[in-house]
């Protein structure tokens, strides 16, 4: 339960004349089953339900600009599941968070608020278009080379040793979906991701409010290693983003890097090191309420059981993984698990039901991994009911995708079988 200090004594107490904020705060706990946020993250939203713009923000609690955005992560998280019904489509933005709280916990009149205001709140509807329809012109690309420009900014940056903003560049927290890193990695320009995330850790000796910065550097390089099999170099890195974590006591890049860790081990088929480490990831998701990593580590501990022939115990937890994704509204991450929910019915020869959970997860998918493995799964499926012609099919249409990702020794094994099935 929450404890409101002297509200005198607190930062930005201008929130508590235009908001009946304490309510609202505790509307936002029961959001996430009483967890609440943390100091800064608390300051930071207050900050912005009274409009301040962000560089006021970062003057006033002594942190970088950007920084804000990794603390408005988990307030607009949660502002999203308070206002379910109004925050279906589109990011979340300041003018967006500022319009929900007001129009449910406005505590003065309308044209009493001097700091947005009337005109603000009946407004930001358009506002945000007009944001969604810069996005698009900006951020949205087709081709490698559109990206161009922003790696070139990355790279001068870098040069003059402002990493900062080097990262964000090309890792946007506030409009991830079409952010450059997202475009790489969906796209399968891992050795692109590689190149820059490597050029960014060479000399960047990241200050303490730079931290979370560093550890996502880490862990993007992490998970483009897990992808090309380089899980040695991968669990490296892991190891350094749980490392950086415990030092700055951050509980959920903690369990960020424990979920990670187990994945890599179970790669490297050490399965009593990839139960523990998912193990104890699950623990701390579910502690600090992080449902994403909680997904994460179901998923890893379904892949492990399935490896170790207790595929039953797989199956329950790829289902577990596959409810809290879709709690999420995360198509890809449930995608991944309707997948791996098939294949593990294709390891019990239950053909029908492999099928069918393999077919509702590469429709889920969108030209990525998860649909290239979706269609070679399938592949298999058919191959052992001798449906051949279906089964070369699958297989070209899983071996063009991993193809386009770069992924060559997963597009060898679908030509590989497509020679042998047509001799």
């Amino acid at each position: 339960m929450p404890k409101f200090t002297d509200q005198l004594n607190e930062d930005f107490p201008e929130v508590y004349q235009l908001y009946e904020w304490e309510r609202f705060y505790l509307d936002l706990l029961n959001c996430n089953s009483g967890d609440g946020l943390t100091r800064q993250e608390h300051r930071c939203l207050k900050a912005i339900a009274i409009g301040l713009p962000r560089n006021q923000i970062a003057k006033k609690l002594n942190i970088i600009t950007d920084t804000i955005r990794y603390n408005l992560r988990k307030p607009y998280e949660l502002i999203k599941m308070l206002f379910p019904d109004e925050t279906t489509e589109g990011n979340m933005t300041p003018t967006k968070a500022r319009y929900l709280i007001f129009s449910k916990y406005k505590k003065i009149s309308q044209a009493s608020v001097s700091s947005f205001g009337q005109k603000d709140e009946l407004n930001y509807e358009a506002k945000e278009n007009i944001e969604d329809t810069s996005l698009i012109k900006e951020y949205t690309w087709q081709t490698i080379e559109q990206l161009r420009p922003y790696i070139d900014k990355f790279h001068n940056l870098c040069n003059s040793e402002n990493y900062t903003k080097a990262f964000y560049t090309i890792f946007d927290t506030d409009d991830y979906e079409n952010c450059v890193y997202n475009f790489l990695s969906s796209h399968g320009y891992l050795n692109i991701i590689i190149a820059l995330y490597e050029r960014l850790i060479e000399s960047w000796i990241p200050r303490k409010v730079e931290k979370w910065e560093f550890i996502t550097t880490l862990a993007c390089l992490g998970d483009a290693h897990v992808r090309m099999d380089n899980h040695e170099i991968a669990i490296g890195h892991y190891q350094n983003c749980l490392k950086i974590a415990e030092e700055i006591d951050d509980i959920d890049n903690i369990g960020g890097s424990l979920v990670n860790l187990g994945l890599s081990y179970f790669y490297l088929e050490n399965y009593e090191e990839a139960l523990d480490y998912s193990r104890h990831g699950l623990e701390i998701a579910r502690e600090i309420g992080n449902r994403e990593f909680e997904a994460h580590a179901l998923n890893n501990l379904g892949m492990i059981y399935s490896d170790l022939e207790e595929y039953q115990l797989a199956i329950d937890y790829y289902h577990f993984s596959l409810e809290v994704k879709s709690k999420l509204n995360d198509p890809q991450g449930a995608a991944g698990s309707l997948i791996n929910i098939g294949n593990t019915y294709r390891q019990l020869e239950k053909y029908e039901q492999a099928i069918s959970y393999l077919q509702r997860g590469i429709e889920a998918a969108h030209h990525n991994e998860f649909e290239a493995n979706g269609w070679f799964n399938l592949a298999l499926v058919l191959e052992s009911l001798h449906h051949y012609s279906d089964a070369i099919s699958a297989y070209e249409k899983a071996f063009n995708l991993y193809q386009q990702m770069e992924m060559i020794e997963k597009a060898k094994d679908c030509r590989k079988a497509i020679t042998q099935m047509s001799k």
